[in-house]
């Protein structure tokens, strides 16, 4: 998930890595070559990796909206077609 704050960008990701979920918040500021990270850490359960960056986002803005956890939209692959394209008839 990617929220804008101000003129900073921060990513918020969820991933399932091994047997573990990873929890990753990572601030992207303009101007700026190195982003910072503020969370990268493991947990047993997606449940509470997703309430770490909850929490850790209520620490970085305590005056800001609680943060509610979107999934993304789920993306349905193209299928490709395997025919060939035939070529133009010629008009005899």
């Amino acid at each position: 998930m990617v929220i804008f704050h101000d003129s900073r960008r921060f990513e918020l990701t969820v991933a399932a890595h091994y047997d573990e979920w990873v929890a990753r918040l990572v601030e992207c500021v303009p101007g700026r070559l190195l982003l910072t990270q503020h969370l990268l850490r493991a947990f047993d359960t997606r449940q509470e990796a997703i309430s770490a960056l909850v929490r850790k986002w209520r620490l970085l803005f305590p005056d800001a909206e609680p943060l509610v956890w979107r999934e993304p939209p789920a993306v349905q692959p193209q299928r490709l077609s395997r025919k060939r394209p035939r070529p133009p008839r010629s008009q005899e």
